[in-house]
């Protein structure tokens, strides 16, 4: 890869496929000390392979089975305790990314720049495996390395939509929480319209959220939240093809999927708490780098067989723009 340069931004294919536009640009990983490659390279053949091979696996493993990888956890796992304290971190790293790309077409990226600007630290952290090898027009290598059972299916799908509601029903204005400046441009949605949109898609779809013990229940039990949507011993059609709302919501914000925040509402909305806010969805890293925001205005615009929002799509030329200026002013 020619501009594979620590800083830079990719463009890669979407795992999910919903469409053909290019998902949110991702940064690549920080190219190696070269006097970090030095000490990797002096030691041992056999200790090194092991290494790169034991990080290797990590990184896989917690990709396929759609855990977050934390860089500061991983790799101190796969050095073990006989070389973490050898300064060899991102070399390992990059030597295990190249291995990735060469047998599984993985390549290791990083949260979308001007989205990791506005993130709490802990995002920039975060790594991500996408999919760069060139599919063809049914998905084939997709559907090959990612799950494709039903149960996916109905949660890629559920996903979309919230995606969409988010984003395409979700205001960008300035409103306080713990997200910092997420709130600047990133478009939340509150859980109450939400669920509302959802209902009106699904009747089966609670029209409201979980109180705040369902939502306790969500969090902490394999049960949920006790208000299931889903009959298990009907899954032909129907009511039995309705998944739990309030458990993949749950799972879409521990995966990064979604960021999930308190915010104060313009309206003064009358479900906020006795604090004043309400609690907001958007949209989250690993949606912007595996399905993107034109995906998303695309989807809305198949939707309602209508032409694509051009202020949407001009917002997001001129945060890719942004990025490739901050990324050519570091280079310089």
């Amino acid at each position: 890869d020619d501009n594979d340069e620590g800083g830079a931004s990719s463009m890669p294919q979407s795992q999910f496929a919903f469409s053909q536009i290019d998902p949110d640009q991702s940064q690549y990983l920080d190219a190696p000390r070269a006097s970090e490659k030095v000490k990797l390279d002096a030691l041992n053949p056999t200790a090194r392979n092991q290494v790169v091979t034991d990080l290797s696996r990590i990184l896989l493993f917690k990709a396929l089975s759609g855990s977050v990888i934390d860089r500061t956890k991983v790799v101190p796992e796969a050095l073990g305790d006989n070389f973490k304290k050898e300064r060899v971190q991102m070399a390992v790293l990059n030597e295990a990314e190249t291995r990735l790309q060469n047998v599984f077409g993985f390549r290791v990226r990083r949260v979308p720049l001007k989205m990791e600007e506005d993130l709490p630290v802990r995002f920039k952290n975060r790594l991500y495996l996408i999919n760069e090898v060139a599919d063809d027009a049914d998905g084939t290598h997709s559907l090959n390395i990612h799950s494709s059972h039903t149960d996916s299916t109905v949660e890629k799908g559920v996903l979309m939509m919230v995606l969409a509601f988010a984003f395409c029903k979700g205001s960008s204005q300035v409103r306080s929480g713990q997200m910092k400046g997420a709130g600047k441009k990133t478009r939340w949605i509150s859980e109450f319209h939400l669920y509302s949109l959802m209902h009106r898609v699904d009747e089966n779809i609670p029209s409201e959220p979980p109180s705040v013990e369902g939502k306790k229940k969500s969090r902490h039990s394999i049960g949920g939240s006790g208000r299931k949507s889903m009959s298990p011993d009907d899954r032909d059609g129907g009511v039995g093809e309705t998944p739990d709302i309030d458990i993949l919501l749950e799972r879409f914000v521990q995966l990064d999927y979604l960021l999930r925040d308190k915010i104060e509402e313009g309206d003064g909305s009358s479900f906020a708490g006795e604090d004043g806010k309400v609690v907001a969805y958007a949209m989250g890293p690993r949606a912007a780098m595996e399905v993107g925001r034109k995906q998303v205005i695309n989807f809305c615009s198949e939707v309602l067989d209508e032409q694509p929002d051009p202020t949407m799509l001009a917002e997001v030329d001129e945060d890719e723009e942004m990025e490739e200026s901050e990324e050519e002013e570091e280079v310089e």
